[in-house]
């Protein structure tokens, strides 16, 4: 694989795309959209804005990391801190242009959630709140993909949006407060699993919480293929994990 589309996927954290994917598949399926270029269109659209919000994370991150990280893109003079800052703002830009495309609303549902990524890679290194952020990321995600369907603010998505922000809020908080393997209650469950384990289970397992979101609150025969894909898409996250860093 070549060194510069290495760098890009690794930027994007690439093992979590298709976590974004089944975010939206889900949030379509339980907003009643139709499989057409509008899909496609809000699917383009999440993934850029996730890996305009990861690579841009690098960039605001750069000092932390040269001094704790020395290991990442930037501090470690693979690419430079200018390089990433462009790739990310060109890739924002992009998922917001491709929502913007499907509809008005769904434009604006769009900058409202890319305007939490942002906030949440300003900030995310000086507060504690910030996994509450970062949980509004994902159920923002979910509420965007909702309108880009043309389906409004119904029960069953804004209980989708709900589970999946206290999913990333448990996520970050279990990182963050575990500093070792198997301490407290993770010994139990899984002696011997380091953090980075258990975040990396975490993080894939997002397909599932979405297979198990749309079977619970979906209707119809569609709830059945979109939870088939969102399984499908468990293994591929794990199998990415393996090649790429996932955090």
């Amino acid at each position: 694989m070549p060194k510069s589309l290495s760098h890009l996927l690794t930027l994007a954290r690439v093992p979590n795309i298709p976590t974004v994917w089944t975010n939206i598949l889900m949030a379509w399926c339980l907003a009643g959209g139709r499989t057409d270029a509008s899909l496609a269109l809000a699917l383009a659209g999440g993934t850029l804005l996730y890996a305009g919000g990861c690579t841009l994370n690098d960039a605001f991150d750069a000092r932390w990391d040269a001094r704790h990280k020395s290991d990442r893109l930037i501090p470690s003079g693979a690419l430079s801190a200018r390089s990433v800052w462009l790739i990310g703002g060109v890739e924002m830009a992009a998922g917001l242009a491709c929502f913007a495309s499907v509809s008005t609303a769904a434009g604006w549902w769009a900058l409202a959630l890319a305007g939490a990524i942002l906030l949440y890679d300003f900030r995310h290194k000086e507060t504690p709140w910030s996994v509450v952020v970062m949980g509004a990321c994902r159920a923002l995600l979910v509420l965007t993909a909702a309108r880009a369907a043309g389906g409004g603010m119904s029960a069953p998505v804004v209980i989708a949006a709900v589970v999946l922000w206290a999913w990333i809020i448990a996520l970050s908080l279990l990182a963050r407060r575990e500093s070792r393997p198997g301490g407290g209650l993770l010994r139990a469950l899984r002696p011997g699993w380091s953090v980075g384990r258990w975040v990396g289970e975490m993080l894939a397992a997002i397909t599932l919480v979405d297979a198990a979101l749309v079977l619970a609150l979906g209707s119809g025969a569609a709830r059945f293929v979109t939870a088939g894909v969102c399984v499908a898409l468990w293994p591929v996250c794990r199998w990415l994990q393996r090649k790429f860093a996932a955090t």
